[in-house]
């Protein structure tokens, strides 16, 4: 009887851990949206923060999940978990389809010296995932009657150079514009650990030749999102970071972003690696990113983010739709737009010292991967592409 007993409590034990497991990688299986509900942010070191939970408490009780999604979510988690333990991965990761988030978590250290653990909630430097949410500002801009993305940035800018009289605000979105990226030049490493004002930024690359006729062909430069944050400023008659958070960020529910003043200190403790041990990332001072890159986020808050802009909360259908229409390169307005596997993917990765980072929208399904890292050395496009892959 006493060994029966000690085998049923094994069982038992078993039984709770394994549950216990399944509801860490299934967080929520209810619709994410504003809810009423908000709780402390989950960041020990950093400054009193609400925010809005992805799971309503007062929501009505939703179906059972599917076992095909209980076995994916349990998949996904078993992937970053061995990439993790293997020190390719160290970061936060947020998968969803139809509207039902399979896994929202973090994995391995945000900061190493205070042993702080990256979570859902944590806050990263998201690179070039900027760059979306800037192209959503212009086309706000473009729906208030405040600008025309056809027309010359020099009708925006007074103090344009010459040569970018025929570069409209469509070939700055498209990165067709010909105006060389500055993040290229020699000399770029000696000056990106310290602060810059927009106008200085603009001016490593003003009075440079273009380096090709306008349209004519595709380039990826930061230099083009640079000069659209002055465009968004000259236009709205506010600074770049207080019209996306008045128009992006607030009204989606993203309270947990914003722009990065540049010594990380809004990060709440995130630090960039350069792998998964101790030793930093170049510490990149982000006023040098800007608009092109300058933003911060979390895992929750850019899967907010592309549930606003598709709900039609952030831009009217029309806008949307050029938004999400692939010029060369199958670049859009902010969005590389292509097929991989057979599915339409709309997608930005971003790369910065101490960041890496990969935003996917697949319509289809309305799945979204949202993969933030810390780790320089981490393969963000590659674990999002797999996941990708591993979506019904």
């Amino acid at each position: 009887m006493h060994r029966l007993l000690v085998l049923l409590s094994i069982l038992l034990i078993g039984i709770v851990t394994a549950c216990a497991r399944r509801e860490a990688v299934l967080s929520s299986w209810a619709p994410v949206g504003p809810q009423p509900t908000i709780l402390p942010s989950v960041t020990p070191e950093g400054p009193a923060v609400a925010t809005t939970p992805l799971v309503a408490v007062m929501e009505p009780v939703q179906p059972t999940p599917t076992p095909a999604l209980v076995d994916i979510a349990e998949q996904i988690d078993e992937y970053l978990r061995n990439l993790t333990e293997q020190g390719q991965f160290r970061g936060a990761v947020l998968v969803a389809t139809q509207e039902r988030i399979l896994v929202a978590r973090g994995y391995g250290l945000a900061n190493a010296e205070r042993n702080l653990s990256n979570t859902a909630q944590t806050r990263f430097r998201i690179a070039s995932i900027s760059k979306p949410i800037t192209a959503v500002a212009i086309l706000q801009l473009q729906a208030a009657g405040k600008l025309v993305v056809d027309e010359s940035v020099c009708q925006y800018l007074p103090d344009c150079p010459t040569a970018w009289q025929a570069v409209t605000l469509h070939h700055l979105l498209t990165h067709t514009s010909g105006i060389p990226n500055y993040t290229d030049f020699a000399n770029f490493a000696e000056v990106e650990l310290s602060p810059v004002t927009p106008r200085q930024l603009v001016n490593r690359f003003r009075n440079l030749p273009l380096d090709f006729v306008p349209g004519s062909a595709y380039r990826y430069s930061n230099s083009n999102y640079v000069v659209l944050g002055l465009i968004i400023e000259a236009v709205s008659g506010q600074p770049y970071a207080d019209y996306i958070r008045d128009n992006i960020f607030v009204p989606a529910g993203m309270i947990n972003s914003g722009y990065d003043t540049g010594d990380a200190s809004v990060l709440n403790g995130t630090v960039g690696y350069l792998g998964p041990g101790i030793e930093r990332s170049i510490p990149i001072d982000t006023s040098n990113l800007y608009s092109a890159g300058g933003l911060y986020s979390t895992v929750e808050d850019l899967y907010r983010f592309v549930q606003a802009l598709n709900s039609g909360q952030l831009l009217p259908a029309n806008e949307l739709a050029k938004m999400y229409t692939p010029n060369r390169s199958n670049y859009g307005y902010g969005w590389k737009i292509e097929e991989h596997n057979g599915r339409r993917v709309i997608y930005h990765p971003g790369f910065i010292s101490g960041a890496v980072t990969h935003l996917a929208y697949y319509p289809e399904h309305q799945s979204v991967v949202v993969v933030l890292s810390n780790m320089e050395r981490t393969n963000a496009d590659a674990i999002a592409a797999t996941i990708g892959t591993l979506l019904p």
